[in-house]
Order: C-alpha cells, then structure tokens, then sequence
C-alpha cells in the first residue's frame, strides 16, 4: 500500500505540474526560476508545442484542477511518511497544507487575501484532500491516543 501511495504522490505532483508549465502563462514565478536554473530552453520548446492545445481544455482544468491534484499529492505523502497512521500527533501535519489553502481561498471570497476566489478552487482543494481518504480508507489506522 505505502507504493501505491507514493506512486500516487508522484504521479499527480507530476500531472499538476506538466499542466502549470505547459498551459499556464508565461508571466508566473515559476518561468523566472527555469530560467535561473538553465533549463528555460527545454521549457520554452515544449511549450511551443502544449500551448496550441490549451484552448481544447476547459478553465477548470487548466486552473483547479492542478491545486487539487497538489492536495491529493500531498495528503498521499503525509499518508506515505506516517505509516497510513492518522493519529492526534500527525493529524496536524496531514492537514495543514489543504486546511490552508482552503483557509487562502476564502480569504480571496472575504478579501482578506488579495486574489480572485474560485468556487471551483474550493472544491478541488476539497476533493483533492478527501479523496485520499476515501480511496485509501481500508488501508488506514486511526488512532486516538499517540503511541
């Protein structure tokens, strides 16, 4: 079970990834550091070829679907590190990250936090960190107590 996991980390890290860097715009953070790396060249050629295909995608899947598959991602490898254990010593650590990117999302609806809010983010992030348990749920030992 602890390779499916992985395997499913990986993949989704992947996916989302390959999704920002072959559809997404140009202006993002993330160009200037390929750039600094040294690997903008590859990057650039393969984005020659993606971004004429960007509009036979819909909005959700260039723009939601990438930050769900971060969550899965990583609530699969906190699934991963603590043993498909969930237990009141790591629950903190398996929640975090999607608790605030739910947390940054509705920032955005109640304007706290500068940015455009997405219903269709919000659910993502959801399915993104629920899915893990649904899927894995046989595999999983909750625990009340540390040990």
């Amino acid at each position: 079970m602890k390779k499916i996991l992985l395997i499913c980390h990986l993949f989704t890290l992947i996916f989302g990834g390959l999704i920002y860097v072959s559809f997404r715009s140009y202006n993002l953070k993330m160009f200037r550091w390929f750039e600094f790396i040294g690997i903008d060249d590859l990057i650039n050629s393969m984005r020659k070829i993606t971004m004429n295909y960007n509009v036979l995608f819909p909005n959700w899947f260039l723009y939601s679907l990438p930050d769900g598959l971060w969550i899965f991602s990583y609530t699969c490898l906190m699934f991963y590190i603590w043993n498909n254990k969930v237990t009141l010593k790591n629950i903190f650590w398996i929640f975090i990250i999607p608790t605030s990117a739910i947390i940054s999302e509705l920032g955005q609806m109640t304007k706290y936090i500068n940015g455009t809010f997405d219903i269709l983010d919000l659910a993502f992030y959801f399915f993104g960190l629920l899915l893990p348990f649904i899927l894995f749920k046989h595999s999983f030992n909750f625990k009340t107590q540390n040990l």
